[in-house]
């Protein structure tokens, strides 16, 4: 065995001998997505408890399902354009993404909990107002962003949905650890702000509990 299958092995091993590890594992291996092993039990774990869960950029569904299959109460808004490349390079609707990403919502049996949106998340905004009571709207237990990855469109996201997070629930987002474009976003509006405890890390995660 390589020394890298071997550091797999062993990853895995300590996620399946934690909390629900057996199902953390079969899910991570049935569902099409970019998450680590740990990044997955992450999710898994971290949904416990939370009744009220955004997330910012589904993909194929992935961490909709763990998401969900973590808290088995929570309610779920995914949100994601599902832009993918047309025959000129143009950024397109990609109706293959929506496909597979509802086939594994109804393939794990959550779909009934999860509201799908497919636009962009600052699109998206307004309609949460519109759904929960205008002036004072729900809010957030956890959001979880992974969707545009440049500075601007994290920012965007931070800007928009970030205040929605009450006190003691938690942000999250994905690739801190691979791109400074998105390391640079979250360091101004979370790493530096008052309102969120330190950030914390999960493999390419980082993380924050909002303190007030």
């Amino acid at each position: 065995m390589s020394a890298f299958s071997l550091k797999r092995t062993l990853r895995r091993a300590r996620v399946r001998r934690g909390p629900n590890g057996a199902e953390i594992v079969r899910l991570h291996d049935d569902l099409d997505g970019l998450l680590s092993i740990e990044e997955s039990a992450f999710l898994y774990r971290t949904a416990r408890g939370k009744q009220t869960i955004v997330e910012i950029g589904s993909y194929r569904g992935k961490s909709c399902v763990l998401l969900a299959k973590g808290e088995p109460n929570a309610t779920i808004t995914a949100i994601d354009p599902h832009y993918g490349q047309g025959d000129r390079g143009e950024v397109v609707y990609d109706p293959e993404d929506t496909r597979r990403m509802n086939d594994a919502l109804s393939r794990h049996g959550v779909a009934d909990r999860v509201m799908h949106i497919v636009k962009e998340s600052h699109d998206a905004r307004p309609d949460w107002d519109t759904m929960h009571d205008g002036d004072n709207p729900k809010a957030i237990d956890l959001l979880w962003i992974d969707g545009d990855h440049s500075y601007e469109g994290v920012a965007i996201d931070l800007d928009d949905w970030s205040d929605l997070v009450r006190v003691g629930g938690i942000v999250a987002g994905h690739d801190y650890g691979h791109l400074e474009s998105v390391r640079r976003a979250w360091d101004e509006r979370i790493g530096a702000s008052d309102k969120w405890g330190p950030t914390q890390r999960v493999r390419s995660i980082a993380w924050a509990e909002r303190l007030r």
